[in-house]
């Protein structure tokens, strides 16, 4: 058994209502304007084992921290992951670890919003009450494919970032283990505020001339494309390049720049337009009160996820229903269409003082 400690108290998170809300569309917002935002807690275990893949393992038993929800927990069970994981052991060497250690991943993290909006809110969360710079980070095996991943750990200050090999097995004798902030999708609006902070000391202070004279020249007014993205794209973006050019908008290709100048380039900007999907989420760099514009699927209810993001990091909200293309693929792989003219309007009504 370990020490258990409540760093965030139960709360209901209120999200401020879209600025250019329809009455129709209400519904789509409605349900989710008041969210109970559970009792988030920090850990202290001994003896967990950490693996390079599979969930943290402790006592015998798999960790719930280590899944995004309960369900996802059940599901590995059920497709028999328990076993593989017991097979993988077979073949193992096990390490051991005396000094402090902490774990913040899920089997979600490892995608740019999971990582930015669940695992790293459980970092800042442990950083209240532990010196982070005396502490090893400890990742699973894939991660390290993701250069943002150790770049955006910097501002943290941890003692070391350890990505795990493939199949290794460390035995932690010191875990810290903070638990989810907020369920994925919501968000605790202290804690991104405080990230916020962080981020932006970050950037003031190590910003080179380069990084910002490239962010600088996309200025105040930035569309996001994910015109090089494999899923969720703007179909239709040639329409609507006009459209944002007519309104000072300048077009941000996030996979042409480092991360440094990606979050660099949110900061800066006022006006922060894409469609939904991991550029949005930069958005938690962008200062209080500047507004952003969320391309949503009008087919199928799109997840409020960064609706919930805006309300947290205090920004005006504002969104644009688009119409799937192909109705047969999900709401996370359809690419959308924008009508030029609706979009037009939408973008006025974003912009008018």
């Amino acid at each position: 058994m370990g020490t258990l400690e409540i760093t965030l108290p139960l709360h209901t998170s209120v999200r401020h209502f879209p600025k250019n809300l329809r009455s129709s569309d209400l519904p789509i917002f409605a349900s989710c304007r008041y969210q109970e935002i559970l009792p988030a807690s920090i850990e202290r275990l001994r003896g967990v084992e950490a693996f390079g893949r599979g969930p943290l393992r402790h006592e015998g038993r798999y960790l719930q921290e280590s899944f995004v929800t309960p369900a996802h927990a059940e599901t590995w069970r059920r497709e028999r992951g328990h076993l593989r994981a017991a097979a993988e052991r077979l073949i193992q060497s096990r390490s051991v670890i005396q000094s402090p250690t902490i774990w913040i991943t899920d089997n979600w993290s490892c995608g740019y919003y999971h990582w930015m909006c669940d695992a790293l809110p459980r970092l800042e969360m442990a950083s209240q009450s532990h010196d982070l710079s005396t502490v090893t980070l400890l990742l699973p095996y894939k991660y390290r494919k993701h250069a943002y991943m150790r770049q955006s750990l910097i501002p943290f200050g941890l003692g070391e970032v350890r990505f795990l090999k493939r199949f290794e097995r460390v035995l932690c004798h010191n875990l810290i283990l903070p638990s989810h902030v907020a369920v994925t999708g919501n968000h605790s609006q202290p804690i991104i505020q405080q990230m916020y902070q962080r981020f932006s000391r970050y950037l003031d202070e190590s910003t080179t001339a380069e990084d910002q004279a490239v962010a600088n020249s996309f200025g105040e007014r930035v569309y996001i494309s994910r015109s090089m993205a494999t899923r969720r794209r703007v179909a239709n973006e040639e329409a609507i390049l006009p459209v944002l050019k007519k309104h000072g908008f300048t077009v941000f290709t996030a996979e042409q720049h480092d991360w440094r100048v990606q979050v660099q380039v949110a900061a800066n900007a006022k006006f922060l337009v894409s469609n939904h999907g991991a550029g949005l989420t930069n958005m938690m760099m962008m200062k209080p009160r500047s507004r952003v514009l969320e391309i949503r699927d009008a087919v199928q209810e799109t997840p409020n996820c960064y609706f919930s993001l805006a309300s947290a990091a205090r920004l005006d909200y504002y969104y644009a229903l688009a119409q799937r293309v192909d109705p047969q693929q999900c709401v996370h792989h359809g690419d959308v269409n924008v009508d030029p003219e609706r979009f037009d309007a939408t973008l006025g009504e974003m912009v008018a003082d």
